[in-house]
């Protein structure tokens, strides 16, 4: 760094420090043509949002490149060459490609205006729990004095571009506590929500209360009276019922995104207010499994470091400061676990329960897998079963998984096969009974080994021997007799045999 960004200090042991004074090295930019009183900077810092959307402009939109970084990331062919899902973000396999360089890079606005980034690293390698690294930042220059709204407009021009939604396509987001930022993630082909076999007064439920929730009169109306214009749902049920492929339907048929926030030790109540506060625009936020975070009594769940508050949780649920048309999902698989505060009127507005397959469910889902097949032999395949499961019942996750392993198999035969169903229930029931007993087995032996643990001590401080009964107390044995202080009080137990 030379003279003219960085200025030398001396502290009170008269140790010399270096502290910066400007974002860029003058030198270079004054090599660059660019003068250093007549340029406007903006400094970026390495994990910041803008950081990522800017780097990954300026590669697309600068000529002359010559500093280059490689990267592993999704791209390129599906799974397989040749495949007909080689457009499928979900399929696409792992390519490495280019990223940003250290140095000054000139790119164009796409309204042609000439900018300059200096990507470059600042100080000392310091070691963090990935090992060193060094700090690294980027310096957007424009050769413009006074000209800060051009880059503002081109950031917030990327930031809107990052939060767009394509038909149908929806982009995962995830909470990074340790850059306090969303991350974002994969981005995934969305469901139809007719492809999500929902019994139909639930799918109805849903797609009404969010298009009423949605409209220009409702927003109108929460503006009027000073309410928080959020919607909060409660998806509860069994596992496997499909709480998360309805999310995943809700957000293709609505255009959102997926943000989700899940329990992290380092996670405080600051962090997951801001984490709402700054949710991308158009998203869904969804909390999964909120009984793991704090039980009925509002304690924590046993061996739980996070920070996080039971107020805090409410605080963030209430919505305050969060972007307008807010949609949170909360899934739990025991909703009596939690705590009214939390699931009140206010805090959950609608809840939607997903239970096992219902006759319905089993019908649509035939008939899902099979869309030629008619609606009597779905009835049929739907009677086999429930004849097969007795007073049992099934998961749609298991159910779903039966047809897929019928992929092969006719209509007609997924009748003859329907007792596979029962067949893998049972070995499940039978393997969680056996890793039940298992577990208890282990359980006792550790109780039994404290238990003898204990007593070994108890003998060692009673000067006995391993393997006698104390001896109960006399209750004729005279009592000890208070004394004053300084005097021994002598104490004589005579044992009857």
């Amino acid at each position: 760094m030379s003279d003219t960004s960085a200025a030398v200090l001396v502290d009170a042991n008269s140790e010399v420090l270096l502290a910066r004074i400007s974002p860029a090295n003058q030198s270079l930019l004054a090599a660059a043509g660019l003068a250093s009183d007549a340029v406007t900077m903006v400094e970026l810092s390495a994990g910041s949002e803008l950081f990522e959307l800017m780097t990954n402009f300026v590669l697309k939109h600068s000529a002359g490149i010559s500093s280059f970084g490689l990267a592993i990331g999704r791209g390129g062919s599906g799974c397989c060459e040749g495949s007909r899902h080689d457009d499928d973000p979900a399929t696409q396999r792992r390519t490495v490609h280019a990223t940003l360089g250290l140095g000054l890079h000139r790119f164009l606005t796409p309204e042609g205006a000439a900018l300059y980034a200096l990507l470059q690293t600042l100080g000392e390698p310091v070691g963090t729990e990935c090992g060193a690294t060094l700090f690294k930042s980027m310096v957007i220059v424009s050769p413009e004095p006074n000209d800060v709204e051009k880059i503002r407009e081109l950031a917030e021009r990327l930031v809107v571009e990052s939060d767009h939604v394509h038909p149908h396509l929806f982009t995962i987001w995830r909470w990074n506590v340790n850059y306090n930022r969303w991350m974002r993630g994969q981005v995934t082909k969305a469901r139809p929500i007719e492809s999500v076999v929902l019994p139909k007064a639930t799918q109805d439920t849903l797609i009404s209360d969010i298009d009423d929730f949605l409209s220009s009169d409702t927003r109108d109306f929460y503006a009027e009276h000073g309410i928080p214009h959020k919607r909060s749902f409660l998806f509860h049920g069994t596992p496997g019922a499909g709480k998360t492929s309805a999310i995943q339907a809700i957000a293709g048929r609505y255009g959102r995104n997926v943000c989700y926030l899940a329990a992290n030790p380092e996670m405080t109540d600051d962090s997951l207010k801001s984490a709402v506060e700054h949710v991308p625009s158009k998203s869904i936020i969804v909390l999964e499994d909120v009984d793991a975070l704090f039980d009925s009594k509002r304690d924590k769940k046993e061996g739980d470091k996070s920070l996080l508050t039971f107020s805090g949780l409410l605080n963030a649920l209430d919505g305050v400061g969060g972007c307008s048309g807010q949609i949170f999902v909360l899934t739990t698989n025991h909703r009596e676990r939690l705590d009214p505060a939390l699931i009140r009127n206010g805090r959950v507005d609608v809840h939607v329960e997903f239970t096992d397959a219902s006759p319905e469910q089993i019908r649509s889902l035939y008939k899902a897998f099979y869309k030629h097949a008619s609606d009597d032999l779905a009835s049929a395949f739907e009677q086999a079963l429930q004849a097969k499961l007795g007073k049992r019942s099934v998961s749609m996750a298991a159910l779903q998984s039966f047809f897929i392993a019928m992929r092969l198999k006719s209509a007609e035969e997924a009748v003859g096969f329907v007792g596979k169903v029962v067949t893998e229930l049972e070995e499940r029931e039978k393997s969680l009974a056996e890793r039940k007993a298992a577990e208890k087995e282990k359980q006792k032996a550790a109780e039994e080994k404290q238990n003898a643990k204990d007593a070994k001590d108890s003998v060692a401080k009673g000067g006995g021997s391993a393997g006698e009964t104390p001896a109960a107390p006399n209750p004729s044995a005279s009592a000890p007799t208070p004394s004053s202080e300084g005097e021994a009080t002598h104490i004589h137990v005579h044992l009857h045999k």
